[in-house]
């Protein structure tokens, strides 16, 4: 999503993505409470062109059920889910209000969340993607609608590349770039576009947990086929944490930007210390006003073992003390309309979570012609992906996986070391769910 860093808040602790991050601007803080037998209070985050778009679909549901208001209370992401805290522990939460999938699980887990079953019929749940769906469960009962998601491409310069002699780019999924030929790309790259280096990846502050596309890619899992043990040592954990390593050993990537750095891919990218940038699509339209649309492209992920990707994107959900259960799921369908859901993608440059919309050419408001990309590389996403990052404990897992990383990356900390601190740490967050 695009104008301010996403944050995601673990159980015990705050760390600075929610799946993914983004800036985003101030805003007035929301009202607390329900509104009442005739309001609905909604809190929320989001850009300029999200605001405008959840405001639209609000006063769209007024003119559907007369006499009843949707209020929007406004957040910054950072103070989000700590008011949100606060709020439920004291009565006062907002009827409604977004959240992300990685955060989504804690909420749900712990009875905070008005139980949507009753409200889908059967069948209902296949209009969504089936990870995304996933995402929404807890128990096979689902606690909110999954209203966009947003996923990771590979930005490129189109001069640096010509510099380089790279004249064609994977045009399809199935081409993506091996993990060998991606290396190679990049040592073209470092040896022929001086004072440039190859790329930057997305996995700053708590997008830390975008290294799992790694993971997932050379075949392995953060978690078990149970969710109840962490698989992170493992023969393909190893390939996909010394691959990682090698960026950095390679230069390949600013020695800034790792981990806990402040240096984001969107800025060094539109600055031009990079190449490439592994970007979400909820970054074009901080990028496209920095780049003339000629210079810049988008292609996909490397793949090795399997094509993956990582889980971006909010869902919506309705507290479960609020005063209007049956008002509050009427307007989270209404949400998730095919139409509604599609307006809100084109505005503010998300991927929907309907397939029948991923077949559909949207009029994005900035960069269509790179977003059949993002919906054909979010298509690398599975449920069980999905299902590894959205236990309820995840939010603790990320901020070990920001620390280990980090020390495997900056410090050089031995790749068979770091995962065994990670798979350690996990099996801790697991057991105290």
């Amino acid at each position: 999503m695009a104008v301010a860093r996403r944050v995601v808040l673990g159980a015990a602790a705050a760390g600075a993505g929610a799946l993914g991050f983004a800036r985003r601007s101030g805003f007035t803080p929301s009202g607390t409470g329900s509104g009442g037998p005739d309001t609905l209070t909604f809190s929320l985050w989001g850009s300029d062109a999200e605001v405008a778009a959840f405001q639209a679909v609000a006063r769209a549901f007024e003119r559907r059920h007369k006499g009843i208001r949707v209020r929007i209370g406004l957040e910054s992401y950072e103070q989000m889910y700590t008011n949100m805290d606060a709020l439920l522990a004291g009565g006062r939460a907002p009827d409604l209000f977004r959240c992300d999938y990685a955060n989504l699980g804690m909420y749900s887990a712990s009875g905070q969340l008005l139980d949507l079953s009753p409200y889908f019929g059967p069948g209902e749940s296949d209009a969504f993607l089936p990870a995304l769906w996933e995402a929404v469960c807890h128990d096979g009962k689902p606690y909110a609608v999954p209203h966009h998601t947003d996923t990771t491409a590979v930005l490129y310069r189109k001069d640096m590349f010509h510099s380089a002699g790279i004249t064609s780019v994977p045009s399809s999924l199935e081409e993506a770039w091996t993990w060998e030929e991606f290396t190679e790309i990049c040592a073209r790259l470092r040896k022929k576009v001086h004072g440039v280096y190859p790329f930057v990846y997305d996995w700053q502050q708590t997008g830390a947990f975008r290294w799992l596309t790694w993971l997932w890619e050379a075949g392995g899992r953060l978690l078990d086929e149970d969710l109840s043990a962490p698989a992170v040592e493992s023969r393909a954990g190893l390939r996909a944490l010394r691959h990682t390593q090698d960026f950095f050993r390679q230069g390949f990537v600013p020695p800034n930007s790792s981990v806990k750095s402040a240096a984001y891919p969107d800025a060094l990218f539109t600055a031009g210390t990079v190449a490439m940038s592994f970007a979400g699509d909820f970054l074009l339209p901080t990028i496209d006003p920095a780049l003339k649309a000629e210079l810049y492209g988008v292609t996909f992920q490397p793949r090795d073992a399997r094509a993956a990707t990582d889980l971006g994107g909010n869902a919506v959900a309705a507290t479960r003390h609020t005063d209007n259960p049956e008002l509050a799921a009427a307007f989270l369908k209404f949400l998730v309309e095919e139409e509604n859901m599609a307006r809100f993608c084109e505005q503010g440059v998300m991927l929907p979570t309907r397939p029948s919309l991923l077949k559909r050419r949207l009029d994005y408001a900035v960069r269509p012609d790179l977003m059949s990309v993002y919906a054909e590389q979010a298509t690398a996403l599975t449920p069980a992906m999905t299902a590894q990052v959205a236990v309820s404990s995840f939010g603790r897992i990320n901020s070990v996986l920001q620390d280990e990383l980090e020390a495997a990356f900056v410090n050089h900390q031995p790749a068979d070391v770091t995962l065994h601190n990670i798979a350690d740490s996990t099996r801790t967050a697991l057991a105290s769910a």
